[in-house]
């Protein structure tokens, strides 16, 4: 054959088919993979922290530190409903550099100020707090601190490359394994406060590596605009933010009332119970990170079509890794108590309380598809409302229950808000395609 009737050939030449080792190479390797991978990390990171604080400290103890973490949470929803998801969603489709850097500039200003004012408020807050003035101190700095990095990592989505994100994600936990291995080396005992400045420490190397990646070793990282042009983006954030905030109330709602009630003791338990859902509950919401530029670009291209095949997929595709994972603890569960639960959690129902979040988790997974559009279509209003409603359901149920029975049915809230979620935002969503469609 011949070198024009070999050009000429509809048949591709085998050296030039990518064959399976070359295919799976490029599947390790996507952007996508390496994103997800490095965010596994991160939530393999917490998990195993999880783990040797659930065996090293006391209850008590334990029950500040996931505590914590749902203050940063809570701090986070603030960053990403007001800077992180209008940057994710209103910077990728502006074509013009100029104007685009003096948009991401004005939420570097909007993040520079949460960050002052999360320090402010738990600086006033350790004026009255009872709790030891170490821990607040360090309890403060990770809040602040993990909300600023919710920014940094979004900058690089934003920009569609995950894979600066991904870099960030590993410094952390290179850094956070390195900090905590010399505190557990150097130290007798374990204080919670050293753990939660360790994480900022990591937190502050990863925002480093992100912003030098994004910008090299130019002065853009320090780039701040005027906020004048934020009010067309208030109209819709600030249902993002009260969509936001109810959203993580109605999961949460066990844990603020709990431990205001009753202290870090009683929440102890359902937190050490949800530890095993952590890294799925980080997984989704880095899903939903990246996704939703994407999810924009695709609908102001009028792709609903694929839009709508790609929230069905990725539904059932992670509601059935939830189940599977399910079914995987019961079949582990007499080693998985025996390994976290025997010695500290002896008296507490913690078959029954992993049950209850393995629930919970399924129908938080089955509706993240579903949330992660309503954003990138900026329907924030309707997300904002359902989560309202969802938030005033988690709320009742969890103070009645709390009221006449024992902390763990306080999960029943939980899982009834949660339910009504997805049924509620999955209908809403199909609604909104077939409207635009």
């Amino acid at each position: 054959m011949t070198v024009v009737e070999t050009a000429n050939s509809d048949e591709i030449p085998a050296m030039t088919k990518p064959g399976l080792v070359t295919k799976l190479i490029q599947l390790i390797t996507s952007r996508l993979a390496l994103s997800v991978g490095a965010q596994a990390l991160v939530s393999g990171f917490h998990f195993a922290l999880n783990l040797i604080l659930l065996r090293l400290v006391t209850p008590y103890d334990y029950g500040v530190f996931a505590f914590a973490f749902v203050l940063a949470m809570f701090a986070s929803a603030i960053n990403n409903a007001l800077i992180s998801t209008p940057l994710t969603v209103y910077t990728p489709v502006l074509k013009d550099p100029v104007e685009r850097a003096r948009q991401e500039g004005m939420f570097s200003t909007l993040n520079l100020t949460l960050f002052c004012a999360l320090v402010l408020v738990g600086i006033f807050y350790t004026q009255w707090s009872s709790l030891d003035g170490n821990i607040s101190l360090s309890v403060t700095l990770f809040v602040a601190v993990y909300s600023a990095r919710h920014f940094s990592r979004s900058a690089g989505y934003a920009r569609m490359r995950p894979l600066i994100t991904a870099s960030g994600d590993a410094t952390y936990v290179g850094v956070g394994i390195l900090v905590m291995l010399v505190l557990l080396l150097s130290v007798d005992k374990l204080h919670i406060s050293h753990v939660l400045l360790a994480l900022v420490v990591a937190n502050l190397a990863a925002m480093l590596v992100e912003r030098y990646r994004l910008h090299g070793a130019s002065r853009k990282w320090l780039s701040f605009s005027s906020l004048r042009s934020y009010g067309s983006v208030w109209e819709q954030s600030r249902w993002a933010l009260a969509g936001s905030l109810t959203t993580l109330f109605l999961a949460q709602a066990h844990s603020l009332i709990i431990t205001a009630t009753n202290g870090p003791n009683a929440y102890a338990p359902l937190a050490a119970g949800f530890v095993l859902f952590g890294p799925v509950r980080v997984a989704l919401l880095t899903w939903q990170n990246m996704v939703k530029p994407e999810l924009a670009v695709a609908l102001s291209e009028s792709k609903h079509l694929a839009v709508r095949q790609q929230i069905r997929t990725t539904s059932f595709l992670m509601a059935g890794a939830v189940l599977m994972m399910g079914v995987m603890l019961l079949i582990l569960w007499p080693w998985i108590n025996d390994f976290l639960y025997a010695d500290q959690y002896a008296d507490e129902p913690m078959a029954m309380i992993v049950a209850m979040w393995s629930i919970i988790t399924l129908f938080a997974a089955s509706y993240n598809a579903p949330a992660a559009a309503l954003q990138a279509m900026r329907d924030f209003r309707v997300l904002a409302m359902a989560s309202v409603y969802g938030a005033i359901l988690s709320g009742v149920l969890v103070s009645v229950t709390l009221y006449l029975f024992e902390p763990e049915t306080t999960l029943i809230g939980i899982l009834a808000a949660e339910a009504f979620m997805a049924i509620y935002l999955t209908r809403i969503l199909y609604k909104r395609l077939q409207e635009t469609s």
